[in-house]
């Protein structure tokens, strides 16, 4: 398309339609050499032909899902519904965390017949998914709490397909697809448990993940923050009570503590900020790391001017949330089957939190304390108890022992003293 102007001249552009547009396509400057904006536009059009043809173009341009196939109603799911917004305001349907379910699930939904039009999802074979994914991990399944969040996103997707005229209402065949919802998790790390997970990752060539699971379970942070620790965060803190200094202060007379605005997931526009101080030894451990990767991010090309505390063992670069997650399941699984400890397999990072809280309790801790450390408000700390700790027979026990009288010493008549007089 050709523009004209009586001062420069005639310049060229390539103008994208508005479905090219919305899979990525944009408008385009050619220059004002004829010639040359004509093999440009030609060029361009041969990837909108690939595109059409279902081929990948650039990074930035979605590939095209065919009309009436599984692979477009997760698009346009995706797009008006899960990444979308509430009618008339900005503020996202979904919580983060919640997205980050949909994602996963609409990603495993793709996969298995994201290419097969939209009658190809029937009953039967929404079973079929069911048996298969359920299977626990061992057996090749997802297990039962992941392969029911997969089925609940497979019912939303087929519940928005009814709700726009992609399928006639009441056909939706992930209605009842035949899996109990699971129960709430209330697993803990046992102290075998950090022992075997440690030893793992250090024979896998992950230490740093050791070090990850020290300092989750000391802060009772998730991991999207601990992956974004940095070392300007680790700061001085004014504490001033001469006991907690005592048992604080690192050998140069300072109490270190770990200073971030905690990410919430349950509101993306809300944050918290934290000081947890950090115990001396663990204080050794996090600054050991710090010396360590601020070496090779010097020695990069291009230097890299922050440095994390944890990283990628392999490459020194900061962990990617996915590859992280990813790379401590497989630590996990490594220690399962090395200590004969199946029930590892199941075990994630949220575990972590909810075993620095059961701890906590463990010890008398009061809710203040504890939500101090966590990041949770006053108002929510109930719930979070009642989330994060399950029942437990030491804190029972305590409970027992409150409410018992005073035990009376027995006498004992081996002691003369006392039968005497």
């Amino acid at each position: 398309m050709p523009k004209h102007s009586k001062t420069s001249g005639t310049s060229w552009y390539w103008q994208p339609s508005k479905t090219l547009r919305d899979a990525g396509f944009e408008p385009t400057a050619l220059g004002k050499d004829e010639g040359k904006a004509i093999m440009a536009a030609r060029q361009l059009n041969e990837d909108v032909a690939r595109w059409k043809a279902g081929g990948d173009i650039r990074a930035k341009v979605e590939k095209r899902r065919a009309a009436g196939t599984v692979a477009a109603l997760v698009a346009r799911y995706r797009k008006e519904y899960v990444n979308g917004t509430k009618p008339g305001t900005r503020i996202p349907r979904l919580k983060p965390k919640t997205r980050e379910v949909y994602e996963t699930g609409l990603k495993r939904i793709e996969m298995w017949a994201g290419d097969k039009p939209l009658p190809y999802v029937t009953p039967a074979r929404v079973g079929v998914l069911r048996d298969k994914t359920a299977k626990p991990i061992e057996e090749g399944g997802l297990g039962h709490s992941a392969a029911f969040n997969l089925l609940s996103v497979l019912r939303q997707l087929f519940k928005f397909a009814e709700s726009v005229d992609l399928i006639p209402k009441g056909t939706n065949p992930a209605t009842e697809f035949g899996l109990a919802k699971p129960p709430p998790r209330n697993m803990v790390w046992t102290v075998e448990d950090d022992a075997a997970f440690d030893a793992a990752a250090r024979e896998l060539g992950w230490p740093s993940m050791a070090l990850a699971r020290e300092l989750a379970l000391y802060s009772a942070q998730r991991e999207g923050d601990l992956i974004a620790f940095t070392e300007p965060q680790l700061q001085p803190l004014d504490i001033l009570e001469p006991v907690l200094r005592e048992r604080l202060e690192d050998e140069n007379g300072n109490v270190m503590g770990w200073c971030l605005s905690q990410a919430k997931t349950s509101n993306e526009y809300k944050s918290v900020n934290l000081e947890i101080p950090i115990e001396p030894d663990l204080l050794g451990r996090i600054e050991r790391a710090i010396r360590t990767n601020r070496a090779r991010d010097r020695a990069a090309d291009p230097p890299r001017l922050l440095t994390h505390v944890i990283v990628n063992d392999k490459t020194g670069l900061p962990w990617k949330q996915r590859h992280f997650i990813d790379v401590w399941g497989r630590i996990l699984a490594h220690a399962a089957k090395a200590t004969g400890r199946p029930h590892m397999r199941e075990l994630v990072w949220h575990d972590l939190r909810r075993t620095r809280v059961v701890r906590l309790r463990r010890r008398g801790m009061p809710k203040e304390m504890i939500a101090s450390l966590t990041g949770h408000s006053l108002r929510s700390i109930e719930e979070m108890l009642r989330v994060y700790g399950p029942v437990d027979p030491t804190i029972t026990a305590n409970a027992v022992v409150a409410s018992l009288e005073p035990r009376i010493a027995k006498k004992d008549p081996s002691n003369k003293s006392e039968q005497i007089g």
